[in-house]
């Protein structure tokens, strides 16, 4: 409903993934409708139980309804909460702030923490609740993703907090590997099987909170915690549960956050099974233009490239980058269709 052209995007987002492209790289714009109506955050609210899913996914639509979604722009909902989910399934109480969540440390001492994954946790039976709310609610308007779960390391992060956690990474690695074996092994795969299977009752095509899609098992692919951390740890506590995500993947992204985060990128490259890589400078940091020879590097690894920019360094970028396995994200909204088609079709022509 929301995307009439979708088989045309799926088409070039086929091929993004094959590394290749249609005519022109693969890219993301949205154009603001003219009755275009301000909503309230309120993502929160279905957390709080102030609403229901099913208002919440309504309102969901609301928001949809006032954007025309252009190129390989598809609108899409994500079950769960904000990020990091499995967090919460190990916690009796979450922060929730506005519309973010806080995860408080749960683990003080690793002899008196057990790892059990409590299947009845009130965050996991909602998140099955969202995504089974969608596929009734979202059926022929828009596709659903797998949650945020990102597991292994970033989760033992917030369970541990972040500063303990590199501490143990010398101390007591046993006991972290053990956390992220069970984290990886006994909660994302079960979880992200349910859910899957639950999204292939909606469609054939997974989603996910960048706005891609794809048939079979996909996921975004992600370790925040890498920018904290050497080379060699990284190689030792987080490069194995990387490759076993990407092995149980048709198709994957690797989300890499920030400079701190480019020390790792070689080993990345090296991972036969991971598809794509998308950058994200971070924060106050430069945009993607600035990092041309790093963008290239990725693309001559043979990865696909996920990159956001504003409109007018786009063509800048394509001057420099294949259009190959390429997919550039327009930070802008265009105030019409008009306006967001003539970029469509100057980038197309190459003017």
């Amino acid at each position: 409903m929301y995307k009439p052209d979708i088989d045309d995007a799926l088409k070039r987002l086929q091929a993004f993934w094959a590394h290749d492209c249609l005519g022109r790289c693969a890219l993301k714009v949205v154009a603001r409708k003219k009755d275009c109506q301000p909503l309230p955050n309120f993502k929160a609210e279905v957390l709080s139980r102030k609403i229901s899913v099913e208002c919440f996914l309504e309102m969901t639509e609301k928001q949809m309804e006032n954007f025309n979604y252009l190129a390989e722009a598809i609108p899409k909902y994500i079950p769960g909460l904000v990020c990091s989910d499995i967090a919460a399934y190990f916690s009796s109480s979450i922060e929730v702030q506005g519309n973010t969540v806080w995860y408080p440390p749960v683990i003080d001492d690793w002899s008196q923490f057990d790892f059990i994954f409590d299947r009845n946790n009130r965050w996991w039976q909602l998140t099955r609740q969202m995504a089974e709310a969608a596929v009734e609610c979202g059926r022929d308007k828009y596709l659903i993703g797998i949650p945020d779960f990102q597991p292994a390391m970033d989760i033992v992060s917030l369970l541990r907090s972040p500063g303990d956690l590199c501490c143990d990474l010398a101390d007591k690695p046993a006991q972290v590997k053990q956390a992220t074996d069970f984290i990886f092994d006994k909660v994302y795969v079960p979880c992200y099987r349910e859910i899957r299977s639950i999204i292939a009752r909606h469609s054939d095509l997974v989603s996910d909170w960048l706005g891609l899609a794809s048939t079979g098992d996909h996921d975004i692919v992600q370790c925040d915690f890498c920018a904290l951390i050497s080379p060699d740890h990284f190689e030792e506590f987080c490069l194995p549960d990387i490759q076993k995500q990407c092995r149980m993947l048709d198709t994957s992204i690797f989300h890499l956050d920030g400079p701190d985060a480019i020390r790792h990128l070689d080993m990345l490259l090296e991972i036969k099974e991971l598809d794509a890589i998308q950058w994200a400078p971070g924060a106050g940091k430069p945009p993607a233009k600035a990092w041309l020879p790093m963008l290239k590097k990725i693309q001559g690894a043979g990865k696909s490239l996920f990159i956001d920019s504003s409109a007018e360094d786009v063509k800048t970028i394509l001057r420099e980058l294949s259009p190959k396995g390429l997919l550039v994200a327009v930070d802008d909204i265009f105030e019409s269709v008009e306006e967001a088609s003539s970029f469509i079709s100057d980038i197309t022509e190459g003017k």
